[in-house]
């Protein structure tokens, strides 16, 4: 090769190590592409380990097959963008999950065993082709993943006291999980006759207790809507009201306002989320409801369907807050989204802010066989709304909702669709299946199944990133760990180390427009910027707080966040990785803040430790590709590269 040859190799390499720098350099910030497709549509979605995102589906006619019967399970690759099917063997039409904390992920309840078209085996609950499903209504599934990358389901072994159809599951502060209402064979809504106003647990801790408040809330309380609290309380809300519920002693610890905003549950599916827990809201739990469907309690209906036709109820607007170990907890409207939402789902981002995406502008979740408008099926939504909106919670009342920059999503999720958080900070959307079984043909393609995944892409996505943080078990108080900064992780400008932080987010198990068991924390922290000049520092972080009932134990993302850009994802333990008390100290007091020195010249450009400089990557257009000083110099040398070969 020439000498001429030689230069412009240099340079291509050179190029190809800045079209690596970045997470995904060919994503558009603020849009999404499509990623590939499942084998199965996905109705329920979790992260089960780095790079790895579990689909469940319910028992229907998919193509892919797997043991003999279709398959209604995989492990999508987000790297490859290539899944393995998993041998699911119950039926999880409508179930709940959630992670243990040991790490293993555990789903329960659903519908009997089926045939097509959704309908009920002859005899009934017989194991018949084609399907040859197990019946879903008492099982308790588990999955924990290995290094190997090949576990599978523990499926048809273990079940609980009661059948459960729409069941909620929370994790407690001792890692293990409260399994509670949902109904016996399932229908629209609620009734008497099908209802489960109980609970139990998982470890089994014998049978099921009763739980007053899921009758008095009937017919709107399927999937109630439940979080542990800093007291260990449990938060729970269904119809339009909410309590505060005593588990030591199985009684109602205080009776929280009602609301007179739209219902939230399934099947009016408002989007839900536990806002976050920061050391500046000293860690306080106020849970945000946004949209839903508006109507009387007497018009929801029964198993059959709803009274009314929901197709001419647009979705509501209204978001509502509220504190419930607050003194005096009150529904506090908060900002209007900026279009009605029924089954709209929410998703943490590492900054802070939340993602809101999916969903109908008319109608509600399920779908019934009235005939309401034959050529969308049997669907009780329609009108699917592309547009995601961010959420931000620290913002000034009236300017929490953005679309700017933000592009419409391709694929739509209506019914039984999902979205979850991954390592790189984008959000994988999966689903949308209105239909008892796979179905085609409807007139509207657009509720036809869904098999499309469509990853979605922050504003800050592009930009340079902090280091992944190296820690992968967290404990309760007792410690803390130190973050080392350097000036790639600072964008070369000393003054960001006073915005940085880490967070831990888990995204929780999703189904329904719910993340079940969605939580984020910042953790405590100080910094000491080093005194020699250098753009450099550290951050001295905090372990969890002495308290597991604030963020219980199990599996969870941590990623550190400088300047409103986060790292990659690094998966951690939370706690002792154990079922059982946790080891609970007291939180260690964390060195003071210290500030870089003060630049010795005021005149000319400094060129010490950057503090005040006005060239951060902060001040970059959002959807601007941001590089790291790395970067930087890697093109400075194109540059020259590129002028030798001109020359030469």
């Amino acid at each position: 090769m020439t000498k001429r040859g030689n230069i412009v190799a240099a340079a291509a390499a050179a190029a190809a190590v800045i079209a690596t720098a970045g997470p995904s350099m060919a994503a558009t910030p603020g849009g999404s592409e499509i990623v590939g497709s499942s084998s199965v549509s996905g109705m329920m979605m979790f992260n089960s380990a780095p790079g790895k995102v579990v689909i469940l589906d319910k028992t229907e006619g998919n193509a892919a097959r797997i043991n003999g019967h279709p398959a209604w399970g995989e492990e999508w690759d987000t790297q490859s963008r290539s899944s393995r099917l998993m041998n699911v063997v119950t039926n999880t039409f409508c179930a709940g999950g959630m992670s243990l904390g040991n790490g293993t992920w555990a789903v329960f309840g659903g519908n009997e065993n089926v045939g097509p078209g959704g309908n009920s085996t002859t005899p009934r609950f017989s194991t018949t082709a084609p399907y040859y499903d197990g019946d879903g209504g008492a099982a308790a599934r588990f999955y924990s993943p290995n290094s190997a990358d090949n576990a599978d389901w523990d499926d048809g072994n273990h079940y609980m006291k009661r059948r459960r159809w729409y069941p909620t599951v929370e994790a407690l502060g001792d890692g293990t999980l409260w399994v509670g209402g949902g109904e016996d064979y399932g229908g629209y809504v609620a009734d008497e006759g099908q209802n489960q106003p109980n609970f139990e647990y998982w470890p089994s801790r014998g049978d099921a207790i009763n739980m007053d408040f899921l009758t008095q809330t009937l017919p709107m309380n399927l999937y109630p809507l439940a979080w542990t609290m800093a007291s260990g309380y449990l938060f729970v809300q269904a119809g339009q009201d909410a309590i505060l519920y005593n588990l030591d002693s199985n009684t109602v610890a205080k009776g929280l306002p009602s609301t007179t905003g739209p219902m939230k549950v399934y099947p009016a599916s408002a989007g839900v989320a536990m806002l976050p827990m920061t050391p500046a809201n000293n860690y306080t739990q106020e849970v945000l409801f946004c949209g839903g469907v508006q109507r009387p309690l007497n018009e929801w209906g029964n198993g059959a369907g709803p009274l009314y036709n929901p197709l001419n109820t647009p979705a509501s607007k209204v978001c509502e807050r509220i504190t419930p170990e607050a003194d005096n907890p009150t529904w506090e409207q908060d900002d209007d989204l900026i279009n009605g939402r029924s089954m709209g789902t929410f998703v943490y981002l590492p900054d802070g802010k939340l993602w809101f995406g999916q969903g109908v502008r008319m109608g509600t979740g399920g779908y019934s066989g009235q005939p309401y408008n034959k050529n969308i099926g049997i669907s009780l939504g329609d009108q699917p709304d592309f547009q995601p909106m961010v959420y931000d919670p620290t913002a000034a009342r009236g300017s929490r909702w953005s679309i700017a920059g933000l592009s419409q999503m391709q694929v739509q999720r209506m019914y039984h669709s999902t979205a979850i958080l991954l390592e790189d900070g984008s959000i994988l959307t999966a689903g949308s299946n209105p239909n008892a079984d796979v179905t085609f043909n409807n007139t509207a393609n657009y509720t036809n199944t869904e098999y499309r995944l469509e990853q979605w892409y922050p504003l800050w996505y592009n930009q340079a990133r902090p280091t992944q943080l190296n820690v992968t078990q967290i404990a309760y108080g007792g410690g803390s760990f130190e973050v080392p900064l350097s000036s790639s992780d600072l964008s070369n400008n000393i003054t960001n180390i006073k915005n940085a932080k880490v967070v831990i987010i888990r995204s929780g198990f999703a189904t329904h427009g719910v993340n079940f068991g969605q939580r984020y924390m910042e953790l405590n922290s100080t910094y000491t910027a080093n005194q020699n000049g250098s753009v450099s520092g550290t951050l001295h972080v905090s372990n969890m707080p002495p308290n597991s009932n604030i963020f219980q134990p199990g599996p969870a993302m941590a990623f550190l966040v400088v300047n409103g850009v986060p790292s990659m994802g690094q998966h951690v333990m939370i706690g002792t990785g154990q079922l059982g008390d946790q080891n609970i100290v007291a939180a260690t007091e964390l060195p003071a803040s210290q500030d870089p020195p003060v630049p010795k010249s005021s005149t000319g450009n400094s060129k010490g430790n950057g503090s005040g400089s006005s060239g951060s990557n902060s001040g970059q257009s959002s959807g601007a590709a941001a590089l790291s000083t790395g970067s930087a110099a890697v093109v400075t040398m194109i540059v020259a590269l590129v002028a030798v070969v001109l020359s030469a």
